[in-house]
């Protein structure tokens, strides 16, 4: 190959010029120490870096190459022994190199398993998480008042309170004696529970909690405290009448009124379609003259209208 006529294959020449570019490749890789030297010197990098830097990168080196005669002489012992050797090799590496993944002696027992703790452990996993409270409505609100006054069905059960912010407060009959022993006129509550339509005559609120804020009592609409009370017959109303100025309209959910509390304090229920024929008229301080059945007793008297006068205009009861 010294003769300039000396003929070379493809193939030779071929794999001649790619090891040539691999040379050149390392050569221009290769660096002495005084290069590496003024290379750092001209980064700003001191010389005592430098060689800390480079004696750190010779020790790596001669441990990864005693890793690899490691690995050469085991394999000579049979797979199980190399799986073995690599899996112990690996968890050593790994443990060296990082030392996060080290743990002494005692964080092993840690995690351990007790026998004797095995039944509780078992009973512990085998139970899912508590869940939240799920709340019994979304929409409910809060209010606060005073209580003015007891509201009566026509059987003359307080089925609600009037607040002294005019706020309209509704609860289910057999809540009656239960309501009464924890609250009386003038206590202080609070009221959980779906707030109706708010009108110029006032608004009503479905209450599913009321707490004595004195006491820190509350009743709530899902304890059912008494009995159902039983069908009203003919001997539990009375033939009643009564007249005075209007102090308070009642109002349903919808914001429908249903009633009015007199100046005397004597309250007259209705249904809603004779509400309607006063919600466009109705104020403070009308003339209200009724005849009707209700109840008289100790929490109010209530009457339930058959004939009604509003300003001396006849307002028609039948629907």
């Amino acid at each position: 190959m010294n003769h300039p006529n000396d003929r070379i294959s493809s193939q030779t020449a071929a794999d001649a010029f790619a090891l040539a570019a691999k040379l050149q490749a390392q050569r221009h890789q290769d660096y002495s120490t005084a290069e590496l030297m003024q290379a750092a010197a001209e980064a700003n990098i001191s010389p005592e870096a430098l060689q800390e830097a480079l004696k750190l990168m010779q020790a790596k080196q001669m441990e990864d190459q005693t890793q690899r005669d490691k690995l050469r002489l085991m394999l000579g012992s049979g797979a199980v022994g190399v799986a073995i050797a690599l899996s112990s090799m690996w968890a050593y590496t790994a443990m060296t190199r990082n030392p996060a993944w080290s743990a002494t002696s005692s964080e092993i027992n840690a995690v351990q398993p007790n026998p004797r703790n095995a039944n509780q452990l078992t009973a512990s996993t085998s139970q899912p998480p508590d869940s939240p409270p799920v709340p019994l409505d979304n929409n409910a609100t809060t209010l606060t008042g005073k209580i003015q006054q007891y509201l009566l069905n026509p059987e003359g059960r307080v089925d609600g309170l009037l607040l002294n912010n005019g706020l309209q407060v509704k609860v289910p009959p057999h809540l009656n004696r239960n309501l009464v022993a924890q609250v009386s006129l003038g206590t202080e509550i609070s009221v959980t529970g779906k707030t109706g339509v708010s009108t110029s005559f006032g608004q009503e609120i479905k209450a599913r909690e009321i707490t004595n804020r004195q006491t820190q009592q509350t009743i709530t609409n899902k304890a059912i405290a008494d009995a159902p009370p039983p069908a009203p017959t003919p001997t539990d109303y009375s033939s009643l009448s009564a007249e005075g100025k209007a102090q308070k309209w009642l109002v349903g959910h919808r914001g429908e009124i249903n009633g009015v509390i007199l100046s005397s304090g004597v309250q007259v229920k209705f249904p809603p379609h004779i509400g309607n024929q006063l919600v466009d008229t109705a104020q403070v301080g009308d003339k209200v003259q009724v005849q009707g059945f209700g109840t008289r007793n100790k929490y109010g008297e209530v009457i339930k209208a058959t004939t009604l006068k509003v300003n001396e205009r006849s307002v028609g009861v039948a629907p």
